[in-house]
């Protein structure tokens, strides 16, 4: 009988610390997903100033790449539009971000004062806006 009351002893405390863990663990999780939840309504308050860094950092990339690889002018606007198109951006050529991120990928590439006032030229048509927007991304670059 004595091993048996030792046995039933151990038992009860295996099943206290196992409904013990139980509670704290179920706690644990419910914290967790109230916590995610607010980091959630936190990021989608933030969530348009995210997708134009985004878009940007898009339009950087790629430009610094077609600047590197001497593609064809009429491919990059077109891959302009794709990637305007992936994130939602509906009128690209008319969209300052697309600009900046334009002056951010010419910077990545190391392209020359003088090849600067180029693109600045010809990606802003004139467009005094467009070319500062330009001229802003380069200066605070990558």
């Amino acid at each position: 009988m004595h091993d048996r009351s030792w046995m039933l002893i151990g038992l009860s405390l295996l099943l206290v610390l196992q409904s013990g863990c139980s509670f704290s663990y179920s706690s644990k999780s419910s914290s967790d997903s109230s916590a995610s939840s607010s980091d959630s309504s936190a990021s989608s308050s933030g969530s348009s100033a995210n997708r134009t860094e985004s878009y940007e950092a898009d339009v950087r990339d790629y430009t610094s790449a077609y600047v590197r690889s001497g593609g064809d002018f009429n491919s990059f606007m077109a891959g302009l539009g794709n990637i305007a198109s992936k994130h939602g951006v509906t009128n690209w050529e008319a969209d300052n971000a697309t600009y900046v991120g334009i002056g951010r990928g010419l910077k990545a590439a190391n392209v020359t004062p003088v090849q600067l006032d180029v693109y600045k030229t010809n990606l802003s048509k004139g467009d005094a806006t467009k070319a500062a927007a330009i001229q802003q991304g380069y200066d605070h670059g990558e």
